[in-house]
């Protein structure tokens, strides 16, 4: 007969040594590499030159307007002056590598593609760090594995957005967070550190803002020990980092713009006449010439904010209508499905990843872990908020894939134990079955 689940404490019995572990890992990585690598020839050998820089052509073209010294500007071609669409942070990335290899060019492609390459094996050697930190090995290796092997993450590198890196930023946060919880004197400058990343982060992805924000929060109610004033350390260090966007935006639109002003436009293009709750390109300035003749004759700052007038009027007037195409963009995010003409593949990945994945999670709160259930909890539920109420494109999900694959991770693995435990083999020799915790047996 079948065992009923109980959480438990223990750890797993199996020992692994330091090692094997890094055996596991380096396996792991290398699979991830090696997948990707062949991806980057294949890219190489069968599609056009340029074709990479088609996938977010507006990051090429604020990187050649930089390095022209004409700044942060005319994401849409031509001159069509200052912006501040985009966060700047990927965009000079971008201008620095145009810089040394030069603008769309091949060479240019390969090193765009290697960068984010090796921003997905940081991603999964983070995966492994957390969820043998939190678990077991069988689970790292798993979750590790699933990064490495999925195919749409196998084709990451080549979005020329900021998606490699805001996935990077995101799981990097909850690495550090998860070791400063458990040092016994967290010093002023880890506090800075802490702040100083959060800021960087923002500047990268706007959006990862609010997640951010309450992971730190987490943080500072769970460092009780901590002198009340040393989090505002952390504060203080974010505004110094991330001032000089707001303060440069001030400057140049003579308006308060702290994140981009891209918000009331996005709010538009998913609450409209018409609207489905995709991306719909051909509103965008850059397709669109009626469009972009009314984002010149008004400005950037004037263009967004009539956007974001006709956006709430439409939703005032159709309540119904907006609350139904905001679960229609739920269930898209969270399917796979939120890009038009999408893969296949990528509701197949997204299912996965999200069954296992919130499966994991509750596993862990059946553990009564529930600190670190909260933790996991909140980016998953804040991130999806703005695209919940525009589009909710895949690549978006992408950000929230490696917390969901630590627990996907551990879900399969102790589906497995499960299932071992409940074989008429190990039947008359146990009596329970306990999900397994992190070898340290450490609980949080």
């Amino acid at each position: 007969m079948p065992r009923k689940l109980q959480p438990s404490g223990e750890p797993g019995s199996t020992i692994v040594t330091p090692g094997l572990r890094r055996s596991h890992t380096v396996a792991v990585l290398g699979i991830a590499l090696a997948l990707r690598l062949l991806v980057i020839v294949t890219v190489l050998q069968h599609y056009p030159p340029r074709w990479l820089f088609t996938r977010g052509i507006e990051m090429g073209l604020l990187a050649r307007s930089l390095l022209a010294g004409q700044g942060l500007s005319s994401p849409f071609g031509g001159s069509t002056g200052p912006t501040a669409f985009i966060a700047p942070v990927y965009p000079i990335l971008v201008a620095t590598i145009f810089s040394i290899f030069g603008a769309f060019t091949t060479a240019s492609a390969i090193v765009v593609m290697l960068t984010q390459t090796a921003l997905n094996l940081l991603t999964v050697f983070l995966v492994m760090r957390i969820a043998l930190r939190l678990f077991n090995q069988a689970s790292a290796t798993v979750a590790g594995l699933v990064w490495a092997c999925s195919l749409p993450l196998i084709w990451m590198p080549t979005i020329f957005w900021e998606t490699s890196l805001s996935c990077c930023l995101l799981i990097g946060l909850l690495t550090s967070v998860l070791r400063y919880r458990d040092l016994d004197v967290l010093k002023p400058i880890q506090w800075m550190r802490l702040g100083a990343y959060c800021g960087l982060a923002a500047l990268v992805n706007p959006a990862l803002l609010p997640s951010l924000a309450a992971v730190s929060f987490w943080l500072v109610f769970h460092r009780r020990r901590t002198l009340a004033w040393w989090p505002l350390l952390s504060v203080l260090t974010f505004a110094i980092v991330f001032a000089p966007w707001p303060v440069r935006n001030a400057a140049i639109f003579h308006a308060f713009i702290p994140l981009r002003t891209t918000v009331g436009f996005e709010l538009w293009m998913g609450n409209h006449a018409g609207a489905d709750g995709y991306l719909d390109e051909s509103l965008f300035p850059m397709y669109n010439q009626a469009e972009l003749a009314d984002y010149l004759a008004r400005g950037e700052v004037a263009y967004s904010a009539h956007k974001s007038m006709l956006a709430k009027d439409f939703i005032a007037a159709r309540p119904a209508t907006f609350v139904r195409m905001t679960a229609i963009r739920a269930v898209r995010f969270w399917a796979g499905t939120g890009s038009r003409n999408g893969s296949k593949l990528f509701a197949l990945h997204a299912g996965f990843t999200t069954v296992f994945g919130i499966a994991g999670l509750w596993l862990l709160a059946r553990s009564r872990r529930y600190a670190l259930t909260i933790l996991f909890a909140l980016p998953m539920v804040i991130f999806p908020i703005p695209y919940l109420i525009t589009h909710a494109e895949f690549r978006y999900r992408l950000v929230l894939d490696p917390l969901l694959t630590i627990f996907a991770g551990y879900a399969i693995t102790e589906f497995y134990r499960y299932l071992a435990a409940s074989s008429p083999d190990q039947a008359t020799s146990n009596t329970s079955y306990e999900p397994a915790v992190a070898a340290s047996g450490r609980t949080v």
